[in-house]
């Protein structure tokens, strides 16, 4: 009974994280985009895979989508400089 209690909540934990990683890879194509066009002046057709989630500082933003965006742009900006 506790085995499958445990799988239970193992499998839980391990679908939302996939559910939020997903949520910020989209937010992270998005910034990445924006980012590289606002640098180049063009858009750019090959998007990094997307980083693992980092965890969130004091002043990030509390959707992960936005924090995605966020991170997605500074490497955009970077990468397009």
């Amino acid at each position: 009974m506790k085995k499958s209690i445990f799988t239970a909540t193992v499998f839980s934990i391990l679908l939302s994280t996939n559910i939020f990683a997903s949520e910020f890879c989209d937010g992270f194509k998005q910034g990445y985009q924006t980012g590289y066009a606002q640098e180049k002046g063009y858009p750019n057709h090959y998007i990094p895979s997307c980083p693992y989630p980092p965890s969130k500082g004091y002043n990030d933003p509390k959707s992960d989508y936005e924090h995605g965006y966020v991170v997605g742009l500074r490497q955009g900006m970077q990468e397009g400089n």
